[in-house]
């Protein structure tokens, strides 16, 4: 897929946003156009380690600083090649705390260009805060956001609409491992809770104030919380979901002591070979769980859900409102407007999408209601997201439109989503035209769990687009159905509807239909019309249309078929089908 094709069409501006932390240096590259779509065009982090060996003497050290400068090199190059046309940097704690701190980022703007700016340590987490909640659908609900950096832990009491209280506390991975004896060897659980303890007494005055508050659960940012949640899941031995790892979405208390117990039983070599660790966190780990399990327990919460979101992603919402203002005002959700926004941006046929997301939520409510899935309202809300979105593909070529939805899904900053979700609406997208199988890596790279919610909504988008295949809203309805006989589709249509009966038999289903016989040119040129959409004409068999009104005759007819040509038998099941499940009477045979 040729970027540049893509940016004459609807690219505006590419924006680069920066963030320099204690522990990691991270960058974000977006294109973002007019109407605020945003596309993701690449992302990198890298540990950098600026704070280490700073909060003893309050300086940014030699070998530290090095290594930070020559990463900025790499991103100011990277910020050139892309074309960026603004740039968005920011610096926190170790930077912010440091006496040489200004002077450090004076040389940087001078060797690389980038001008980075400091920011405080509530504007840190009211940004944290509104990052983490563009991931989160729109409530009321009160959270508690907690961000664990290297030099300091944000902490945010609101929901996804407003905070109440921002918090910034002189705790962090980096800073709290130098209060350790040696970290590199084995901690002992006295050592643990001392961590703890410090903990509390640095963080007294926060936990007074949150203890009024009635939080109704925990969400956790920052590689720590999402390192150590892939630590408790890979213990626990449960695969996790997540765009760019394993990570899973819930972290539990019980999974967190259990992570600690076994981080604390080996020492900092053994630490970088756990299952599921971050080598490079191998020295931070310990005190970063620390700050977690602390918050936990002052909480009295037993699960934390975990956020792949943060600053760079709030760098990037305010920038939103600020260049385009209306980007994020409407009466819709966060998710309805990303998605609309997208959908609208790739010139999607707005009354055709619409039409087979209709048909694919009916046909997703009654195969529940008849057993055939148990997947959640959650499950059913991504079905209609994927169903608006399935063809936006088109825009960049008819040929493989399918692949490009995918693609266009997945690398769109769609704010309200998790990663998880935007993987699932992607797969489904993509599969609405495919049996999801492991010939596809859209489908092999998926964990087990999501494998099954994709082959179930992917089966009711694939079947609702077929529903749709002349895009004139001919089947106006349809939902599953259940028999002694088995499971159908009823739909209820407005006109003959050739391409979409041809549609379903491609997907493996048998389809027929009845035709007024050939004794018209009219009903003739309608015969060779089904006819060359691939049904076959069962001339042979005397098919008669059950009378429609009381002291009626009966019609004679023919029955058209899918797949070649019937028996005889075949032909007096589909009759009693029809006369059953559609007119609700017994065959003519019967009567």
């Amino acid at each position: 897929m040729d970027n540049a094709v893509i940016s004459g069409q609807i690219g505006r501006r590419i924006v680069s946003f920066i963030d320099l932390g204690t522990n990691s240096l991270r960058m974000l590259v977006a294109r973002v156009n007019d109407s605020g779509v945003v596309r993701v065009l690449n992302e990198a982090k890298h540990m950098v380690r600026l704070g280490e060996g700073e909060f003893g003497q309050h300086l940014l050290q030699p070998e530290p600083m090095a290594r930070t400068m020559e990463m900025l090199h790499v991103f100011a190059d990277m910020c050139q090649a892309y074309g960026v046309d603004e740039i968005v940097a920011v610096a926190t704690s170790a930077v912010r705390d440091a006496e040489n701190g200004e002077e450090f980022l004076n040389r940087v703007r001078e060797e690389t260009g980038l001008n980075i700016r400091i920011i405080s340590g509530r504007e840190e987490a009211r940004l944290i805060w509104r990052g983490v909640s563009s991931g989160l659908e729109k409530s009321d609900e009160l959270r508690l956001f907690v961000d664990i950096g290297g030099g300091s832990t944000e902490v945010i009491a609101g929901t996804t609409r407003e905070c109440y209280s921002l918090d910034s506390m002189k705790l962090g991975c980096v800073r709290l491992a130098s209060w350790l004896k040696d970290g590199t060897q084995k901690i002992s659980e006295k050592e643990f809770l001392n961590l703890q303890m410090r903990i509390r007494d640095v963080g007294v005055h926060v936990f007074r104030r949150l203890a009024d508050m009635r939080v109704a659960k925990i969400v956790a940012s920052s590689g720590t919380a999402q390192n150590l949640a892939e630590i408790a899941a890979n213990l626990a031995g449960v695969d996790g979901s997540g765009r760019y790892s394993d990570t899973p979405q819930l972290l539990t208390y019980r999974g967190l002591v259990r992570a600690v117990k076994e981080l604390c039983s080996r020492n900092q070599a053994e630490r970088a070979l756990l299952p599921g660790i971050n080598p490079k966190r191998a020295a931070v780990i310990v005190p970063g769980a620390a700050i977690l399990q602390t918050i936990m327990e002052e909480m009295d919460c037993d699960t934390c859900e975990i956020s792949n979101r943060g600053l760079r992603d709030g760098l990037l919402v305010e920038y939103l409102e600020h260049t385009v203002p209306n980007a994020l005002q409407s009466d819709l959700s966060i998710r309805d407007q990303s998605v609309f926004r997208l959908a609208r941006a790739c010139r999607f046929e707005e009354e055709h999408s619409l039409h087979v997301a209709d048909l694919a939520l009916s046909l997703f409510d009654s195969a529940l209601a008849l057993g055939l899935h148990d997947e959640p309202d959650t499950a059913r809300e991504l079905l209609r997201y994927a169903s608006i979105l399935h063809d936006i593909g088109i825009f960049i070529a008819f040929s493989r439109h399918h692949a490009h939805s995918h693609y266009l899904i997945r690398n769109t900053e769609l704010l309200g989503f998790t990663e998880h979700d935007i993987e699932v609406i992607a797969a489904t997208a993509f599969f609405h035209r495919f049996k999801p199988s492991k010939k596809y890596t859209e489908y092999t790279e998926l964990d087990s769990e999501t494998r099954n919610e994709v082959r179930t909504l992917s089966l009711m988008l694939a079947v609702a687009e077929a529903l749709d295949r002349s895009h004139r809203n001919i089947v106006k309805t349809a939902c599953f159905g259940k028999d002694r006989r088995g499971y159908f589709i009823r739909a209820v249509c407005t006109a003959p509807a050739p391409l979409e009966a041809a549609r379903l038999a491609r997907c493996g289903k048998r389809a027929c239909l009845e035709a007024e016989l050939p004794e018209t040119e009219l009903a003739a040129r309608r015969i060779g019309f089904y006819e060359r959409h691939g049904f076959t004409v069962n001339a042979d068999y005397a098919y008669f249309q059950p009378a429609l009104a009381p002291g009626g005759d009966p019609l004679p007819m023919h029955l058209l078929t899918t797949g070649g040509a019937r028996t005889s038998a075949e032909l007096r099941a589909m009759e009693t089908l029809v006369h059953t499940r559609v007119y609700g009477q017994a065959p003519a045979a019967e009567q």
